[in-house]
Parts: C-alpha cells; structure tokens; sequence
C-alpha cells in the first residue's frame, strides 16, 4: 500500500525512467550504466542499500549521470531519508534543469513534508509554469500550494499550546503511544514498540507492541507502567486500544496480516478474560479494522477501515450495539469527517457529542493532522477544524484522546527524537475543549432482599428528550453514566418486575467532575402498596400546567402501565410549606390530576388512574432549607 501511495501521488523515477528506455540516457559510460541498470534491479527487489551503494558508482564514474541521482532521490524516499532525497533531485535539477520538468513537483512535496513550505510552495508554482505536466499532477500541485498557504498562515498564528511529559514512570527510551484513559482519570492504558523476544515466532520484524497500564497515585502522579501480561499480551502485535468510561472493558487491534478488532472485559478478581475477535459485522475478513473508540454509554463503537464503500484509503465507521449484546453491520461517517485522505485515531469524548481524529485528507499541514468534529442538534457531525500549529506540524500527529473536563490532550509525539515517542499532555485551548463531563456511579438492588439487580440505566436530555446514554448494569448491578454539563438530564433505572427509578441531576451551568455522583438506587418490585417517586415532573410557578420536560417520565409512567394492565394507581401530589394550607391543598390536587389527566390521553383506562392532593401534609424532610422544600415538592405514584 505505501509503494503504491508513493507512486500514485508522487509519480517518483523508475516507472518513468525505466519506460523512457527509447530515448538515450544522459551519459554513455558502458560501465556507469551497466551499475545503473543493476541498481533498478535491486530496488525492485527492495534491496535499497545495495541500489544506493551501485548507484553512488555510477555517479562516481559519471557525476553527470542525471537519471542515477534521480533514482538515488527517489531510493532515498523509500528508506525515509527526506534530506537525502532532497539533496539529490536538486542536484539532478543542477545539471539540466530542463531534463525532468516533472523534478520539480517531486521537489516541493519533498519540502513540504519537512515543513519548508515558502520553498515547497516556490518549487510547485515554477513546475506549474512548465509544459510537461499531467492534469493529475497539476491538480495536485494546485492542492498542495493550497496546504503551503494554509501552513504559512497557520505558523503566522500559533494557538496555545504547552506540552507536558508524562514522566519516566511512563515513559522511557522505548516508543510509547496510543493514551486511552478511564472517565475518572486514575486508570492510563497504553501502547509499547519493544524488542522482540526470542523464540517468539515473529519472522521480519525486531518489534512487538504490548499494553502497559499505570494508574494514578493519591499525589497525582502517574505508577510506574507495568506490562498488562497474558491474555492481553502475546508474542504478536497489540496496540491501539480504547478504554470503556469505568475502565472495565477494552477494546483493541492485533494485527497479523490485516488488523482486527478484539475485545476483553475485566473480571471480579481484577484480571483481564482471553481476548474475543469482534464479530464479522465489524470485522471485514479481506480488509484492515483498527484503532477503536467506545461510546461512554458503551452503545456505539468507532474505529478505522480500509474496507469498500469508503470515501479514501482508510475511512472513520462505525457500528451500534443492540440491546441484546449483538452488533449492527458497521456503517461509514461519510462527510464531512470523511475525506478523500486517509482518517485515523477516531476518538469520541465522555460528553458522546464531540469527535477528535486524524487526516491527511482536510485541509492541514502536511501530513496526518488532527481534527475535532462537533455532533448538532440534528444529530449531524459539524465540518472538521484544524487543532492548529504548533499542536499540528508538517509530521504526523495521532492518537490523540481528551479527559472528561475536557480541559486536557494525551498524546504520543517525538519532540525529543532521540527518546522516541513519548506521552505528553497539553491543555486544549477553549475553541477545541468538549462539553465539560462528570459522571455518575451507582450500584442497582432490590429494595427488599437488596440483591444486586441486572438493569437498564439511561440519561436522558430533558429539553430534547433524546436518549444520550443507555447501558446494562453486569450481574453485581454497578454502573458508571457520564453527565455532560451545561443540561437537565433524568436518569432512569428500571429491570422486569419492578417499578423503575429516577433521578434528576440539573447541570445547566455547573461543573461538578471533582464531586462526582454515587447512587445506591433500590427498586420496589410491583406490588400492592409499593410506591414511586417521580422526579422529573415539572409545572409552572405557582400552577398546574405540566412543563414540557415533564414528557419522559410520563411516558416512562404509561409504558409501565400499558406492560402491566392489572394494576391500578393513586397519583399523589405534595407541596412544600410556603403558603397557606388551603392553598397548597388545592395546589397539590390540581396538580396530581394534570399528571392523571395525561396518563388517561395516552390510552390508560380512566379506572386505573386515581389522584389526591396531599398539600403540605406528608414532607420527606424539613422545609427549613431550599433543598428539602424541593424534595417536599413531588408527584408520587402508589400501587393500589
């Protein structure tokens, strides 16, 4: 795939100079071309330091031999010598510099992926002056002054940027990369490049990628990475992976061959189970599936193939879980996070509206640049922007993931070449910053025997009513739920056989991460007598007309009813002690039969449904404070 990239977007020497055999070469030394001639053999073949050793003889013997430094060049390329490639098409250029128009395009994508963009962009407008020149190429050139002129500009305006080594408890000599954090910040997985052991079975390579995991100490400093061990950890490739929001599952690449997506749940002593292969919905056999990201709600799962259908090389998809633990067919983002490029390290932060990724496709430096998409209110992902120089520069920039503040980066980068890639943090200036995510954590029982129940736990935005989170509480009924800010949200908890629970959590304008939320919800099971509070039932001031976020758990209340036909209701309402008694009295009926009223409209039977007015009667807590008159203030619904 990079030899064709290379060929494709370079259109480099030896396709073309092999193919204008019918012309006569730029010398005629019988000796210096018979080492040329085996050069391109050897580079055919791969062997790129027995190609430079024969093609540096050929210019000994000829320092004029053009095509020799022009397959030196692109040689050069291939080893990943930019320098080196540079230096040599220039000096092919030097000997005539009308020989090979086409060098100069060649050149200013050369200089363009050091970042010497003024050049770059001088090299690529002089080729466009010329007339031996493709409509590929010159669209090309088009578009990579373009990237020149949006470099300049960036590099003009540099936005803030303050990266922070992660430490050497973290990081060493050795390449580490892919950051993935847990919701409450105390848990860090990560990628390691190691040397291969022996006796590994691994043939052409010296490395192997492993997951190491460090967790935060009371001090805020980050443990000394250990190796996460077997299942995890084979003698294969292991990397790219992404953390649920509690920590407790992972998803992750290994790549042999092509890359598939696996994943492994922590189990109750703490150890990871044996790794299972996702499933041919996400999976493509032919084709390569990396580099995941979980939803917080663990509902939808983002990830990078080259499968068909895309819109480039490697496209962002995605595939929604069901209810039931199956997963749908994975389907493509399309634009605008997809380009013509290649998209990369897809991450979707804790508030689930906001996407970070990279792409060398939209508009950037250079090279692979990152990006941040934004979720509307339609539901539609906003044009991508630019994090910016010198966040983004003309190397590849990836893997990058956000904490739940939404106030800090992790992410690998190489400002120190000689130790490798190394973890760094940044803070995100406030135009690149998420909506700021607490997050709740509960445990869910039975009122009665307080047995740990499997059930249902959901967030919901009261204004829009849209469902923003869902999850299935495991056997011993714990469950994290991320709180995005700046809303009203009602959580619902409910299970077969029990009258479900709600809570209701107003953020409109609170950031509450340093005090997050822990609920021990116990479920009444139906039954005679029992009786639930609903706490997201809002009217008016002062009146009895129901507010329109009062919609979700009303409906909640009629699905429950329509399921369970054979019982029948009291809709019981209560005020706090501000006011007269005669007052609150009538308050409370009036209110208790809107609530009624709207359950008899969606299709419960009128004999079903009874309503009383208890005014200020039955408080749950002292009226003394503003806290407990808002608690006092509540629809209740009895089973009769």
């Amino acid at each position: 795939m990079k030899k064709k990239i290379i060929l494709t977007l370079l259109i480099l020497f030896p396709l073309l100079v092999v193919a204008q055999t019918k012309k006569p070469l730029s010398v005629n030394n019988r000796r210096a071309i018979e080492n040329y001639n085996k050069a391109l053999k050897h580079y055919d073949r791969y062997d790129y330091i027995e190609a430079l050793r024969l093609l540096r003889e050929s210019i000994r013997i000829e320092p004029k031999f053009i095509e020799a430094y022009l397959v030196t060049s692109q040689t050069y390329y291939m080893m990943n010598n930019i320098p080196g490639a540079i230096e040599s098409i220039e000096k092919a250029i030097a000997i005539d510099p009308q020989f090979y128009p086409r060098a100069y395009y060649t050149l200013g994508r050369f200089l363009l992926q050091i970042g010497e963009y003024q050049q770059a962009k001088a090299k690529l407008e002089h080729y466009l002056t010329l007339k031996d020149k493709s409509k590929n190429l010159e669209k090309s050139a088009h578009e990579s002054i373009e990237r020149c002129v949006y470099a300049i500009n960036a590099m003009a305006n540099p936005v803030p940027y303050n990266p922070i080594n992660l430490g050497s408890n973290l990081n060493t000599d050795l390449n580490e990369y892919w950051p993935s954090l847990s919701v409450d910040e105390k848990t860090l997985v990560y990628t390691v490049r190691l040397p291969k052991s022996a006796n590994t079975g691994i043939k052409d390579t010296k490395w192997q990628e492993d997951f190491y995991i460090s967790t935060q100490t009371s001090s805020n400093q980050w443990s000394q990475g250990i190796p996460l061990g077997a299942p995890l950890n084979t003698p294969i490739n292991e990397g790219a992976q992404a953390l649920s929001a509690d920590g407790r599952t992972m998803y992750y690449t290994i790549c042999s061959g092509v890359c598939n997506l696996y994943t492994s749940v922590m189990q109750s002593n703490g150890t990871w189970a044996a790794p299972v292969k996702l499933p041919p919905q996400i999976n493509n056999p032919r084709t390569s599936e990396k580099q995941p990201s979980i939803s917080p709600d663990g509902k939808t799962l983002y990830f990078v193939s080259n499968r068909p259908g895309g819109l480039g090389g490697f496209d962002i998809w995605k595939s929604d879980k069901n209810p039931d633990g199956t997963w749908d067919n994975a389907v493509n983002m399309g634009e605008p996070v997809n380009s013509p490029g290649d998209e990369q390290s897809p991450f979707i932060h804790f508030d689930n509206q906001t996407l970070y990724f990279a792409s060398n496709g939209h508009m950037g430096m250079g090279s692979m640049d990152i990006f941040i998409s934004r979720l509307d209110s339609s539901g539609k992902w906003g044009t991508p922007q630019n994090f910016g120089y010198p966040i983004n520069t003309h190397k590849s920039e990836e893997g990058l993931i956000v904490n739940a503040k939404g106030t800090i980066a992790y992410y690998s980068t190489d400002i120190i070449p000689e130790r490798g890639r190394d973890i760094f943090t940044f803070t995100l200036y406030p135009e690149i910053q998420p909506i700021p995510t607490s997050y709740v954590t509960g445990i869910v029982k039975d009122s009665k025997t307080l047995r740990p129940l499997t059930a249902q736990v959901s967030l919901v935005d009261l204004s829009t009513q849209k469902e923003l989170m869902h999850t299935t509480t495991p056997t011993d009924g714990k469950f994290l739920v991320c709180l995005p800010t700046n809303k009203s949200y009602g959580l619902f908890a409910s299970a077969p056989n029990y009258l479900f629970h709600s809570e209701h959590f107003d953020l409109k304008g609170v950031f509450t991460f340093d005090k997050p939320y822990h609920l021990e919800i116990l479920l009444n099971p139906i039954d005679k007598d029992e009786v639930l509070v609903l706490r997201n039932i809002f009217f008016a001031l002062d009146s009895y007309e129901l507010q329109p976020e009062s919609t979700v758990e009303l409906d909640k209340l009629v699905t429950l009813l329509l399921q369970n036909p054979n019982i029948k209701i009291e809709i019981g309402g209560h005020t706090d002690n501000l006011g007269s008694d005669e007052y609150n009295q009538q308050l409370s009926e009036n209110r208790a039969k809107s609530v009624a009223e709207y359950l008899i409209s969606k299709q419960v039977e009128s004999s079903r449904v009874k309503w009383v007015g208890y005014g200020e009667t039955r408080p749950l807590t002292n009226n003394s404070t503003p806290e407990g008159r808002a608690q006092n203030r509540r629809t209740e619904v009895k089973i009769l």
